[in-house]
């Protein structure tokens, strides 16, 4: 059974407020640890995080490349797409114009790949 300690202060909260804190929870936490962490229930199983450890928190940036893909590595999904891609890879790196002239113009995926092409 759950024991509420700061019920009110919890329903008080907006549903902006709410998702706000969750954005910045990791992905892999459960609600139960959130509202734990928050004050908002009691442990009082104190098993909620078995599983958690606290080096886990620091290795998401120490990723290999390799293993987790370098954003844009990919190529694009439609032949046309890529050769575009690499056509405007091309010019940017001949200096005809920046990459920041793509935003606004082409999704976040087709930039991400011009950027990785001209690096």
């Amino acid at each position: 059974m759950v024991e509420w300690i700061e019920v009110d202060e919890l329903l008080d909260k907006s549903i902006g407020d709410i998702r706000e804190m969750l954005a910045h929870e990791d992905s892999d936490s459960s609600f139960r640890t959130f509202l734990i962490e928050n004050g908002w229930i009691a442990d009082s199983d104190n098993d909620y995080d078995d599983d958690y450890d606290p080096a886990d928190d620091d290795d998401y940036d120490d990723y290999d490349n390799d293993e987790v893909g370098e954003i844009g590595s990919e190529p694009l999904p439609s032949d046309e797409e890529e050769e575009l891609a690499q056509s405007i890879a091309d010019d940017i790196s001949d200096g005809k114009y920046s990459i920041d002239s793509l935003v606004g113009v082409y999704n976040t995926d087709f930039i991400d790949r011009v950027s990785y092409l001209t690096e």
